[in-house]
């Protein structure tokens, strides 16, 4: 039996019946249709008439799947192989099919790997994801609600999953937001492996052209050759949020990975974006040049070389969530300023000013350096120091004049603090502080080392340590004349800066401290005078 569901949703509502989740920007509508074709066991989404993707939930799959994925001018970007071959494409990976959710590593069991190529005798390795109900097709949401159960070979649960699956279309962007919940039946364990989570298998024009073969072992140690077929029309590649292409994305960390390429003379590309509320953001990427796209922030002893491990876990009982953004788009080239319009984390910020006002504020003094001293606490709307003049924060300070840091009064453990800053006179010596001022929080320099005589825009600054790493290329980005903006970010204990639009720093605190406010700083027996706008924090 074949049941359409149609409906027409604003984009506006994207994520509303997510509590809590951001909202796709625009406010175009898209007519959304659900075909449920019951007796082969899948549901078609069509958006404005034309198939966007079906979710395929037949029994014979190791996992649903959503396959194919098509964009608004009707070019499919998946490979075929396994469930509709196409001629002249790799039929290496029989596991990858379309976009699929999994891990390569649950309490000992591949999930990912797992395919009707795998022998029988070896089944009880792998882990299967078995498709249980469709909860609810949501009409004005554009949403779709499943179940699954993931077993192993004995089919023994050790997961229940719920996942919504929203579509929407802006432009000619096609949007899937997926939110994935995993709840443990038994304690689980997710050990750190390269094989995860959030995947897509590519058409083989949108694969990096490749002029040598390579053979790669999935997780059970079985060789798979990829063979170097006709690279005629073979034209992808990667580029990161961090800027780098190609190959370098692999390993590395990034909020986002777009992978582009050319069909037909027409701009085509894949982008898929790491919400931070995500355990392990920002994800690490497996993305291979043979087309394999996958944001897996679960391996990270793997991607990092052993210097970092995870190694996550489920209690019975305890549950986590993924959302992930995917975004299909053909006609032009999305820039990374078209792709941040669909940021997952840009819904997050809140404003804390806005040239108005100091109200989310309290500036702090202190006397001396040691550790537990009295600090003297003013109103911010009553100082010698921080005054708001022409929707700016101007801060100025004289050479005889003790200094100030101005805090919020929210404590914060995950966040990312974007402001514009510009020098305007004098020995600019300012900067973030990033949960507090004691030897567990860095702060982020904004202008000259007072101990070091140089500038040091970027550099994490910490008590007692001084700077362990200098920010990069802050020599060519920084403007001493004009409006700077900087955005810097605390996640555990990993700090990251951005200086207008380019990462310059990535750097971990060994025993951080998680939690305290943010705070500004105008440092003591300065004669200088720096200008603040616009300062919005996201909460994680």
């Amino acid at each position: 039996m074949i049941r359409a569901f149609f409906l027409i949703s604003s984009l506006i509502v994207l994520m509303s019946s997510c509590e809590g989740q951001p909202q796709a920007t625009g406010a175009e509508s898209a007519s959304v249709v659900f075909v449920e074709d019951a007796s082969n066991q899948k549901i078609d989404v069509k958006l404005n008439g034309s198939l966007f993707t079906s979710y395929h939930y037949q029994s014979s799959l190791p996992k649903p799947v959503l396959f194919p994925l098509v964009t608004a001018s009707g070019k499919t970007l998946t490979r075929g192989f396994p469930i509709d071959p196409q001629p002249g494409e790799r039929v290496d990976h029989p596991h990858h099919m379309g976009h699929w959710f999994n891990y390569g590593d649950i309490n000992g069991l591949d999930f990912w790997n797992n395919s009707d190529a795998i022998p029988k005798e070896h089944l009880e390795n792998y882990g299967k994801i078995v498709h249980s109900e469709i909860v609810k097709i949501d009409s004005e949401n554009g949403s779709l609600s499943t179940k699954s159960s993931w077993q192993n070979s004995a089919g023994e649960a050790l997961l229940d999953e719920a996942t919504v699956f929203k579509f929407s279309q802006e432009g000619n962007t096609r949007i899937l937001d997926r939110y994935t919940t995993l709840t443990a039946l038994q304690d689980v364990s997710f050990k750190d492996n390269k094989e995860g989570v959030f995947g897509v298998r590519v058409t083989r024009a949108m694969e990096l052209p490749s002029k040598k073969p390579a053979i790669f072992v999935d997780a059970m140690g079985n060789p798979t050759e990829v063979k170097v077929l006709d690279n005629t029309g073979v034209n992808g590649n990667y580029l990161s949020s961090e800027g780098l292409q190609g190959n370098d994305v692999w390993g590395t960390r990034a909020e986002w990975v777009k992978l582009y390429s050319t069909i037909d003379e027409e701009p085509v590309s894949i982008t898929i974006l790491d919400d931070p509320n995500n355990v392990g953001y920002p994800t690490y990427w497996h993305a291979r040049d043979y087309g394999l796209f996958s944001a897996n922030p679960l391996g990270q002893e793997v991607f990092s070389k052993g210097k970092e491990a995870l190694n996550f876990a489920l209690e019975n009982g305890s549950s986590v969530t993924f959302h992930h953004r995917m975004l299909i788009h053909n006609g032009s080239v999305l820039n990374p300023q078209d792709i941040s319009e669909f940021s997952l984390v840009e819904s997050k910020y809140k404003n804390y000013f806005d040239g108005t006002d100091l109200s989310q504020w309290v500036i702090k003094t202190r006397r001396g350096e040691a550790e537990g001293v009295v600090v003297n606490e003013i109103d911010p709307n009553d100082n010698i120091w921080w005054s708001i003049e022409d929707n700016l924060l101007k801060v100025k300070n004289g050479p005889d004049e003790k200094g100030s840091t101005l805090w919020t009064k929210d404590s914060l453990d995950n966040f990312r603090v974007r402001l514009d800053f510009k020098f305007i006179s004098g020995n600019i010596d300012s900067g973030v502080f990033m949960r507090g001022s004691d030897h567990l929080n860095p702060q982020i320099q904004i202008g000259v080392s007072g101990s070091l005589k140089r500038d040091m825009t970027g550099s994490p600054y910490i008590p007692k340590k001084g700077y362990p790493q200098e920010a990069t290329k802050v020599k060519s980005l920084l403007k001493m004349n004009d409006w700077n903006n900087m955005v810097a970010e605390a996640i555990g204990n990993r700090y990251r800066v951005w200086l207008n639009g380019e990462h310059v720093m990535d750097y971990i605190l060994d025993e951080a401290n998680l939690k305290g406010p943010v705070g500004i700083q105008l440092h003591s027996n300065r004669q200088m005078e720096i200008w603040y706008k616009s300062i919005d924090i996201a909460s994680f």
